[in-house]
């Protein structure tokens, strides 16, 4: 199987187990075919069903992507400087 990548810089695909829109990976099976899993349970899934999607689709799909050097949002953090933690 090789699998073709779209617009997008996310690879996606229906999760049979999750029943829903998941974040996916390519690994190989016993017989080191690949096969495509999901990252919430490691299900196989359908290759058939992959899509590539940009952030805003994942985004809706319920992920997020955190940089950890912009911090938590708070104009006080990243770099050590958030007011949220105990540390200074």
């Amino acid at each position: 199987m090789s699998v073709e990548r779209t617009a997008g810089e996310f690879p996606v695909t229906h999760c049979p187990t999750c029943d829903r829109g998941v974040l996916c990976y390519l690994d190989l099976d016993e017989r080191e075919l690949e096969v495509v899993r999901c990252v919430e349970c490691s299900t196989p899934a359908d290759a058939d069903d992959l899509r590539w999607l940009d952030l805003a689709g994942i985004e809706e799909l319920g992920y997020a992507v955190v940089a950890p050097d912009a911090g938590c949002g708070r104009p006080d953090c990243g770099r050590g400087r958030c007011g949220r933690g105990g540390r200074s």
